[in-house]
């Protein structure tokens, strides 16, 4: 493997004198003769604490992809010990450097888009892929980059990124998405990708340092590249809870036990039935959340998932799935039926949601926000120095549904 800390460098130099992108080395063609079947795109934002976690996930991208054929494998990587942003090829057990650029603010949507862009059209294939890695914040975005600020990619500019792509392409755009990132399979994130995206493979809890299973997925692409965008979405599923079993002994970068893994595929044409349902839902609770504090307290208590739920406080993202659940029979016949039709909805979007024995009856692939205080609440944005505040983040679920209502009503009666 040739990734080293050196040879970025010596592209930096390169990259800073000429200020602007660098062909380094020629990139397949992008004739209708060489479509493939699928493209991985990688965007490795790891300008932050993730940067000793690439060499592990390239290393495993060489040895994975055994044939070209079918697959390309294309990684945009942002470090921070070093300045400059990087297009790597995969090809014949090796990494190099196809495009270089001097550094890259890699929380901004604009060069996600970019990338996305520059992989569609210089390696086509009839489906695409889309990796996003970092740390992962839920509803409050990905993708830090400390060498910006550490700034935060929000999730509605990357779904509108990737609305742009498709709508560039007429309507042909990212297949599926999967985050490498922690806390992102939320009602929240899912609902405003239903546009952007034809699937989404998300965690509702901390994903490991070894981020998706990049051996597994990979090889099983180049085995099997006439899987559909469905069939792959379950593949990396499957093999993300296998992979973080104790059961089995893969290699990963740090040996202790990491058998606490959530993840969830969804089809998205399906999402905005699910958003509809958790909209009606909200009505409902709304008008009964006075009066029903203990139930809906007991609820949120009983959906918590455990210190793996989220990494910015561990009760505040609980299990939808089991919050609606404990609710039915206890506050009203017309939320019993929202209820209904959310697990409905939520039957017909999910194409797999799998996870660790120790969340047995515990998970359903998607959490919400709901802090336990007004206090904890608050803590957040003045945390983030007001940079995050749930009910101006321009989410759509947020402004759509009247669940910013139901936490206020709740935090003012308890």
């Amino acid at each position: 493997m040739r990734f080293r800390k050196g040879r970025l460098a010596a592209c930096v130099l390169i990259g800073l004198v000429i200020m602007m992108p660098v062909s380094v080395l020629g990139s397949q063609s992008s004739d209708d003769d060489c479509v493939k079947e699928w493209t991985m795109l990688v965007f490795w934002c790891a300008d932050n604490n993730l940067e000793f976690c690439t060499e592990f996930a390239m290393d495993a991208w060489e040895r994975a992809l055994t044939s070209n054929d079918e697959v390309n494998v294309i990684a945009m990587v942002d470090l921070l010990s070093v300045n400059g942003t990087w297009i790597y090829e995969v090809e014949g057990g090796d990494s190099r450097v196809v495009k270089e650029y001097p550094e890259l603010n890699t929380s901004d949507p604009a060069v996600l888009k970019m990338f996305v862009e520059y992989g569609m059209e210089t390696y086509p294939s009839e489906k695409t892929l889309l990796v996003v890695q970092d740390h992962g914040f839920g509803w409050r975005g990905m993708c830090k980059d400390e060498t910006n600020g550490s700034s935060l990619m929000s999730v509605d500019g990357l779904a509108n990124a990737l609305v742009e792509v498709k709508d560039a392409r007429d309507g042909k755009g990212v297949d599926l998405l999967a985050f490498d990132a922690c806390s992102m399979s939320t009602i929240e994130v899912a609902y405003e990708f239903r546009n952007a995206v034809s699937y989404l493979v998300s965690s509702q809890t901390v994903v490991p340092y070894d981020g998706l299973p990049y051996m597994m997925t990979v090889s099983d692409m180049v085995a099997d590249p006439d899987m559909s965008p469905e069939e792959l979405a379950a593949d990396i599923v499957e093999d993300y809870v296998e992979y973080y079993s104790d059961r089995w002994n893969y290699e990963h970068i740090y040996s202790y036990s990491q058998d606490y893994s959530t993840v969830a595929a969804l089809n998205m044409s399906h999402m905005q039935e699910v958003g509809d349902a958790f909209i009606d839902f909200t009505e409902v609770l709304s008008s009964e959340m006075d009066k029903h504090l203990s139930h809906v307290m007991s609820a949120r208590m009983d959906a918590t998932i455990g210190n793996w739920a989220n990494i910015g406080g561990w009760e505040w993202q609980p299990d939808l799935g089991v919050f609606m659940e404990d609710l039915v029979g206890v506050i009203s016949p017309e939320l019993d039926a929202t209820i209904e039709d959310f697990f409905g909805a939520l039957d017909a979007a999910m194409v797999l949601e799998a996870h660790s024995d120790r969340y047995d009856g515990r998970v359903h692939g998607l959490n919400v926000y709901f802090p336990p205080s007004q206090s904890m609440y608050d803590s957040c944005a003045y945390w983030w120095a007001k940079m995050f505040v749930y009910h101006e983040s321009n989410l759509d679920i947020v402004s759509e549904s009247r669940w910013y209502e139901c936490l206020m009503k709740y935090y003012g009666t308890i």
